[in-house]
């Protein structure tokens, strides 16, 4: 590679930053929320987000450029990306856009993440606390089209599930929804156990599924359960806090119990694949310790706890590997 390509190649990496911050002042502004599929003028899109055209038309073209949204001769619409850009879409992604919000003012500290591990840890618990909403959020644009393919491709039929970190509860709750005889719990940090609770509420599933507040490094439930939900928890935890979990896990299942695991994973070369090196990098700001771990690596653990008919799912709807182990 001669040095005008090395330059140009370099040059555009630099600038990725450009449209992260388009995509996410366009959130902010409306734009998404304001297009269809229906072609809409620059005039009308003016007037009903109260901007004036010549300060939209430049990011409007700009999203068409990148076929973020589409134009045609009767003005801009949603196209390709419709289903996760439509404000009515239950794939849509206004929430990831807001997570990603609140991580790029947490990349612009990066250095202070890399030098100092304490850093990291305010950081995580900033975003778990302060910034549970946006963190929420965020997780359940991850969890819905996962939650769905774990819903419709494993019998989950009068199962009682663990769902341990659960987030936003999208994943038992999707299973929930889909098996009627599905009963449930959900443990996690306090604030994210009051906004759990009112989903559960929200889908009428009270009857069904619980959530409580749990520290699981520090106590455990005692009851006996069919599943484990271990979703985006496994690189939350050092090694040896995660070889506790998962030992922990394999005691309250009930024989032939299985455990659903879901994380990024690092190759063995450590530098691939691509989503995961960069989430690497981020778990240096948000993480308690944390650690992305290689295939390998979880692999292994699952094995000296115990879990046997490991098996390796990667072609999940998003850049997660699903592991699924049986007691």
């Amino acid at each position: 590679m001669d040095i005008k390509e090395q330059t140009s190649n370099f040059k555009h990496m630099v600038n990725n930053y450009k449209l992260t911050y388009i995509i996410i002042s366009s959130n902010d502004i409306g734009i998404f929320d304001c297009l269809s599929k229906e072609s809409k003028s620059l005039l009308q899109i003016s007037k009903e987000l109260q901007i004036e055209e010549n300060r939209l038309e430049p990011i409007l073209n700009v999203l068409t450029f990148y076929k973020i949204i589409d134009k045609n001769k009767n003005g801009y619409y949603l196209g390709e990306y419709n289903e996760i850009l439509n404000k009515d879409s239950k794939y849509n992604q206004k929430g990831y856009i807001d997570f990603a919000k609140t991580i790029m003012k947490k990349y612009q500290v990066l250095e202070n993440s890399i030098r100092n591990k304490n850093f990291a840890k305010d950081n995580f618990k900033e975003l778990t606390e302060n910034n549970a909403e946006s963190f929420m959020r965020g997780m359940e644009a991850n969890a819905i089209s996962q939650a769905k393919f774990i819903a419709e491709s494993y019998d989950f039929e009068n199962h009682n599930i663990l769902d341990i970190g659960a987030g936003a509860g999208t994943y038992l709750i999707t299973v929930a929804k889909k098996y009627n005889t599905v009963k449930g719990k959900m443990i996690d940090l306090l604030r994210m156990v009051k906004i759990e609770n009112i989903k559960i509420e929200e889908e009428q599933l009270q009857e069904r599924i619980i959530a409580e507040e749990c520290n699981y490094n520090i106590s455990f439930p005692t009851e006996k359960y069919d599943d484990v939900f271990l979703f985006a928890v496994a690189h939350q935890e050092p090694e040896g806090n995660l070889n506790k979990l998962l030992n922990n896990s394999y005691n309250i299942l009930k024989p032939n119990g299985r455990l659903f695991l879901t994380s990024f994973f690092l190759n063995e070369d450590r530098a691939s694949p691509e989503f995961s090196v960069q989430f690497a990098v981020e778990m240096l700001m948000n993480s308690n310790n944390g650690k992305v771990y290689t295939h390998k690596e979880i692999e292994n653990l699952m094995k000296e706890n115990n879990f046997k008919e490991i098996e390796r799912i990667d072609k999940m709807p998003s850049s997660a590997t699903l592991y699924i182990a049986k007691k």
